[in-house]
């Protein structure tokens, strides 16, 4: 049965909760991922930095939507200003290789939270649902004393299948701005929650789960970037449009960044910060063509960042290949439980931890539609190297929600009609969208020599044993998870 969180009412700010037991009891887990879509160097894995890690550990994962490796100080963006998410890098360990199940929020929050691939979990397109009977996280942590809340946005279905508490955490929005998504995460609810769980369960480890809408579209006007001098990654087209665009999603990303940096706050205040393992990470690539609803490394790769005091090096970095599909495992292998059997995720705490320095030598991704806009299907695996693309449907013209939603002022088909009028007269514009638009049936990347996958190798005699080896595991994989061609 879902079960509701209700904030009680406050006069006052609310006090700071002193507690006489060991604040490991009472420590809360933060995952974050990080990516990088600009850079294939790929640091070694840290050593260890504490003989053991601590036992039952709270958790609390920081989830964004639509954030981008490419947009991410950390991750080698010096024009995007992040500095909650990168003091978190800083502080604790940078995952360069972290990818979603899917490139479009429900299919990837599904598989994250069930550790199933979205065809095994049945949320194959957006705003689908599990398959009854299903288990999900809350069902695994529970039994092990932990306290599973989930605040703002979740967007997985049914509700009922997912069993933790809800805390209702959303910014009020203005709806003459604000079209397509709420605001964001009231922070400030957040913190009356802490104060009140430190308060009423100080011997219950804590999974908190909070999910901020940005910087999902429409984003926020922009204040305080210069257009003119933002950098053009390989995937846009440079018109003033563009540039406008780019700002606000950017200010969007750093309005967003600063609610990290309030939660890290009320962590620190109500006495959280000890045994905590914090995590910041996102659902998929930024809202681009040729990023969210793909799947290339600017659409599935995600920022990872996760911060434990004491037991993560500060400063460290894994280039260990890991899907968000075995986020579930790892929470569970934290908790001090032993990881499902007969899920597709796996337990990455040993990577985690240093004990290890790789972990997935392939992964899998798959892509079904988003409504009437995104019906271009797509199935891809990737190893350390190399990714195979097959796509569904090539006849089709791709469509998204950004090369057809009208009427958002300096966004989506106002950006990219500017594209398609710029590549009537430009050839490198016009083989961009070209690119965009039409996809073969089959593409093979070397994401390492072209991380933005610009250059298609299928068809290149030397790639032959390549092409096959991947062609021949994607076909078994498909067989294996039950895929339909749709």
């Amino acid at each position: 049965m879902q079960r509701f969180y209700a904030p009680r009412a406050r006069q006052n700010e609310h006090p700071i909760v002193k507690i006489a037991r060991p604040l490991h009891s009472t420590s809360s887990l933060i995952l974050l991922l990080a990516v990088t879509a600009s850079s294939h160097l790929f640091a070694k894995q840290p050593e260890v930095f504490s003989a053991r890690a601590p036992d039952r550990p709270n958790i609390v994962l920081f989830l964004s939507d639509d954030h981008g490796a490419d947009f991410v100080g950390c991750y080698g963006n010096p024009a995007v200003r992040t500095p909650n998410i990168d003091r978190l890098a800083r502080d604790g360990m940078k995952f360069n290789r972290v990818f979603a199940a899917s490139p479009t929020c429900s299919p990837s929050r599904a598989a994250m939270f069930t550790g199933l691939w979205p065809q095994r979990n049945g949320t194959m397109g957006n705003h689908t649902e599990c398959r009854p009977g299903i288990k999900t996280l809350p069902d695994y942590l529970q039994p092990l004393g932990y306290r599973v809340v989930a605040a703002n946005k979740t967007d997985l279905r049914p509700r009922s299948a997912f069993g933790w508490e809800w805390l209702p955490a959303t910014l009020p929005t203005d709806p003459k701005f604000r079209r397509y998504r709420d605001e964001g995460l009231d922070t400030r609810k957040v913190d009356q929650f802490l104060a009140e769980h430190v308060r009423d369960h100080p011997a219950q480890p804590l999974c908190l789960l909070l999910g901020d809408n940005g910087p999902h579209v429409v984003w926020e006007t922009n204040k305080i970037y210069d257009p003119a001098v933002l950098p053009m990654n390989p995937l846009l087209v440079d018109t003033p449009k563009t540039r406008l665009a780019l700002a606000n999603y950017y200010q969007d990303i750093t309005t967003m960044d600063g609610r990290v940096g309030k939660v890290l706050a009320s962590l620190e205040r109500y006495g959280l910060a000890t045994n905590l393992l914090f995590i910041y990470t996102t659902d998929q690539g930024a809202e681009w063509p040729r990023c969210k609803w793909t799947l290339y490394d600017s659409g599935l790769r995600v920022p990872f960042i996760a911060r434990w005091s004491g037991v993560l090096k500060p400063g460290s970095e894994s280039g260990a290949l890991i899907s968000l599909v075995d986020l579930t495992p790892t929470f569970v292998a934290l908790a001090g439980g032993k990881p499902p059997a007969g899920i597709d995720g796996m337990s990455f705490r040993d990577v985690l931890l240093g004990r290890k320095n790789a972990f997935r030598q392939e992964l899998f991704a798959s892509h079904t539609g988003d409504g009437t806009m995104n019906m271009f299907p797509q199935r891809g695996i990737r190893d350390t190297c190399y990714k195979f693309i097959v796509n569904l449907h090539p006849e089709r013209d791709w469509t998204t929600h950004f090369t057809k939603v009208a009427g958002i002022p300096n966004s989506h088909a106002e950006v990219w009609n500017t594209w398609v009028e710029k590549a009537k007269t430009n050839p490198a514009a016009a083989h961009l969208v070209t690119l965009i638009v039409h996809h073969p049936a089959e593409e093979l990347f070397n994401t390492r020599a072209d991380p933005y996958e610009l250059t298609n190798l299928v068809d290149h005699a030397e790639m032959k044993s390549i092409t096959e080896r991947l062609r021949q595991r994607l076909a078994r994989w498909r067989q294996e998870v039950g895929d339909q061609d749709e």
